[in-house]
């Protein structure tokens, strides 16, 4: 049986670095299976198939990021309801949320999959690109339904208490997909179609396998024997809190995606050059992003149960663990792209070649100074999962809101100007706005929270 944590009771920074650490690794190999999609095909099959894969990075971050900030919503009510230990709400919750996620993946898939090449006509994908990036990109969208089915059941897992047996399955997932890119792409001469393949079935697999641990391995998702059978239908209490909760989410999600395909579309109108370096860099800070990410849905979880329980006081002691372990995140990942960087961008691209000096330069930069500002990001997800975690994710989307309106400003005012050094500087910017609104908020509702309790 898999093992559920209260998490409203005990040491905050052991539960909270207890809670992150395998949130860490499945995001590290998420990602990483998503960089054998690059590595390989860069190696392979050269820098252009590489940014054709690369130049739809942002409307996937769109798409998939919608579905996955739904399916991360949905679990902020089912932690409420087990922090307060209504487990019967706990079961009503997570019932409806399945049927919702079905319905979600369903129209989604068709939508992005009858329009993948508008898509990419919108975001001013070069021509050259066009026929592989829309191949690959549709291929994708027809996975969406696992990426799905993953991301609910994980969901629901960790408002439990467990990001073992999530992190186990994406392990499980980025082994397959570097097995099956190698297989595609060098064994079948597949190009770009058999990285996304491999993709979706590596994907499916663990969509799968998480689904039938969730329905099986939970006993607070069964009940008592003496209560008898539960209704399979959908409730509609519980699919209406799950929408409150789990739309803002979603939006919040794509409207900072929105922001960053406003980058994309800027820099893609600069020379090949730099479009071929902001998809290199993108993948290598995607890799250095999850640690603070797992700091951050730590606290959704942590901050869900507690607020759940009543429990104020350890919120404020959970805001202080979570920093502390970002900042010993935010030291390394500093030191390992400064010492590194360059070495990690050759990765992707073969270092070798005197044409892709450039690259590697305008990819260096990018890194660097993303890097150094990421503490903004670091404190911006730690606010923002804390106020979702108390249920009041419709007003965080402000926060993706302040996101996009500065990736809007210097997409279209300031980046056709100055070029890539200003690129450079918008996501720091962008954090920073989003960080302005989201702390002051956070404080105000958990002071106006213990004041009602008083």
């Amino acid at each position: 049986m898999a093992k559920t944590i209260e998490m409203t009771s005990g040491s905050s920074l052991k539960l909270i670095v207890k809670f992150a650490i395998p949130l860490f690794l499945g995001n590290i190999f998420q990602q990483l299976y998503n960089m054998a999609d690059s590595c390989i095909v860069g190696q392979k099959l050269g820098v252009d198939a590489l940014t054709a894969v690369g130049a739809s990075s942002s409307v996937t971050f769109l798409i998939f990021g919608f579905c996955i900030g739904i399916c991360a919503g949905f679990g902020i009510p089912v932690a409420q309801r087990f922090g307060a230990r209504d487990f019967d709400g706990v079961r009503r919750l997570t019932l409806s949320s399945f049927y919702l996620s079905g319905v979600m993946a369903a129209v989604m898939t068709v939508l992005t999959c009858v329009f993948t090449r508008q898509i990419l006509e919108l975001l001013n994908t070069p021509e050259k690109l066009m026929d592989d990036a829309s191949s690959y990109l549709f291929i994708i969208f027809l996975g969406l339904p696992f990426t799905v089915i993953y991301n609910e059941c994980a969901a629901i897992a960790r408002a439990l208490g467990d990001s073992k047996t999530p992190f186990f399955y994406l392990v499980l997932s980025a082994l397959l997909n570097v097995g099956l890119d190698i297989l595609f792409i060098f064994g079948f001469g597949s190009g770009v179609c058999g990285a996304a393949i491999a993709t979706i079935i590596s994907q499916g697999i663990s969509g799968v396998l998480c689904m039938v641990s969730l329905l099986t391995k939970y006993p607070v998702l069964h009940g008592e024997k003496s209560v008898g059978r539960i209704s399979l239908r959908p409730d509609m209490k519980s699919c209406l809190t799950l929408i409150r909760i789990g739309l803002p989410m979603g939006l919040q999600s794509s409207i900072t995606a929105i922001g960053s395909i406003l980058l994309q579309t800027a820099v893609n109108g600069l020379d090949i050059v730099y479009v071929s370096a902001y998809t290199i860099a993108i993948k290598l800070k995607q890799l250095f992003i999850p640690e603070f990410d797992s700091v951050g849905t730590a606290m959704a979880t942590y901050v869900g149960q507690n607020y759940g329980a009543g429990r104020n006081d350890r919120i404020r002691e959970g805001i202080r663990s979570s920093m502390l372990v970002s900042a010993v995140f935010y030291v390394v990942t500093v030191a390992v792209n400064v010492l590194f960087g360059k070495y990690l961008i050759g990765i992707f691209i073969r270092s070798s070649d005197p044409g892709n000096a450039g690259v590697i330069e305008a990819a260096y930069r990018y890194i660097l100074i993303d890097v150094s500002l990421v503490f903004v990001l670091a404190l911006l997800f730690i606010f923002r999962y804390s106020i979702q975690g108390m249920g009041r994710s419709a007003i965080a989307v402000v926060a993706g809101v302040c996101e996009m309106i500065a990736r809007l400003v210097m997409s279209i005012l300031v980046i056709p100007s100055l070029g890539w050094s200003a690129a450079c500087c918008t996501d720091p910017l962008a954090w920073g706005l989003a960080l302005m609104y989201c702390l002051p908020l956070f404080i105000y509702i958990l002071c106006k929270s213990s004041a009602q309790k008083l």
